[in-house]
């Protein structure tokens, strides 16, 4: 382990358990009905930096925007790392990165973790996943398919005449299918949809909205592309029987260093990310609300299961947003460092070097800031011995 901080699994668990207390009986359900239909949008590299109300550019993705008045918006995740392969076991699964591996290369280890597909399917929901690229990549097909979801659609199911990029069939196409598949789905069903187009090398067969002479011009038409392509998609959606009774998470699947770049690796902006609830099954009173609670998004795990009364006790890494005794704090990971944020500091630990790469408050008390890094250590010292015990 790259993480042995401490000489016992009790001593590091002991650190953790503040950032995993919460009351019992302390939740407030956002919906109206008890058994909606569940659509996750995991949008690549999607991070706050484009969206004008998180601190981004303002015309970049209007339509997300629309949504997040429409919606319940959290302002305030971090994501688990900084790649889709971590990102995709972080929302699925809510299991924090594992550093310099990535459980989902393991499928022998990936199999015997929980992910939300089995919840879904054995509460007697159909299931499914749909992806514009080759599904094998990064064990994408073998991990949905091992965790409850009996459809995987990928490029391998499209015309291969069809215009697409270096990673595969353009979302808005995918986008339609879905559309056209859960029409003939019966309710209650669980599908989601991994957007492909915003990720380098960022391409287009069509207009680039900011233009194309340089990386940030590129990635901002392609967030562009792809909030047109949500708005399409919901637009459709709203057509059809199945749209009142479901719910839609739209949440990235990593930060990224643009459109800014000018967040370093071990800053936490790079990671913050967008998780919005939208749809007719939320109540009136929570659309058009925000909750700035710092969260992670392996807490969308929890979270969910415990809107719709699922199993959520497999998921130990996972917390429930809509507790009111939820401890805010969050924490981000990269290859070779880690970091930890709550309301008052900010704290990145380079574990190759063994020193602190970035403090975000240096008036904060040196006790305090010491006990926050040693949750963090002690934090990934378990989840990599989660991971090794798998």
């Amino acid at each position: 382990s790259p993480y042995k901080y401490f000489p016992s699994d009790a001593e590091a668990k002991a650190l953790i358990a503040p950032a995993f207390t919460e009351v019992a009986d302390s939740s407030f359900n956002i919906l109206k009905t008890k058994k909606p239909n569940v659509v996750v949008l995991v949008l690549e590299s999607f991070v706050a930096d484009l969206i004008h109300s998180m601190g981004g550019e303002k015309g970049i993705t209007p339509h997300f925007e629309e949504l997040i008045s429409q919606g319940l918006f959290f302002d305030q995740i971090y994501s688990a790392s900084d790649r889709s392969d971590k990102g995709i076991v972080g929302i699925f699964s809510g299991f924090p990165a594992q550093g310099p591996e990535s459980i989902i290369k393991y499928i022998d280890k990936h199999e015997n973790m929980p992910a939300i597909g089995q919840e879904f399917h054995n509460a007697g929901y159909k299931t499914s996943f749909y992806h514009g690229g080759q599904s094998e990549f990064y064990n994408f097909k073998s991990y949905m398919l091992a965790h409850g979801i009996d459809k995987v659609v990928d490029i391998m199911n499209f015309n291969p005449l069809l215009p697409r990029t270096s990673w595969g069939v353009y979302d808005h196409v995918v986008f339609e299918r879905m559309i056209e598949d859960l029409d003939d789905v019966d309710q209650p069903f669980f599908s989601s949809i991994f957007t492909l187009v915003n990720h380098e090398p960022f391409e287009l067969y069509d207009e680039y909205k900011f233009g194309k002479d340089n990386n940030v011009n590129k990635f901002k038409s392609t967030a562009y592309y792809t909030d047109q392509a949500i708005h399409e998609f919901l637009e459709t959606a709203k057509t059809k029987d199945w749209y009142n009774n479901t719910l839609f998470v739209l949440v990235a699947d990593h930060g990224h260093r643009l459109p800014t770049e000018k967040w370093d690796i071990n800053r936490p902006q790079r990671f913050h990310i967008p998780l919005l609830f939208f749809g007719e099954p939320i109540k009136a009173e929570y659309r058009g609300k925000k909750i700035n609670k710092i969260g992670n998004q392996t807490d969308l795990a929890k979270s969910l299961l415990n809107q719709l009364n699922l199993p959520t006790d497999r998921y130990r890494w996972s917390r429930d947003l809509f507790n009111s005794s939820f401890p805010e704090i969050a924490f981000y990971n990269s290859k070779d460092a880690f970091g930890v944020i709550n309301k008052d500091e900010v704290i990145s630990y380079d574990r190759v070097g063994n020193r602190i790469n970035f403090n975000s408050n240096e008036q904060y008390p040196k006790g305090k800031a010491d006990s926050l890094l040693n949750m963090a250590k002690a934090y990934y010292q378990e989840v990599y011995e989660d991971f090794m015990k798998y």
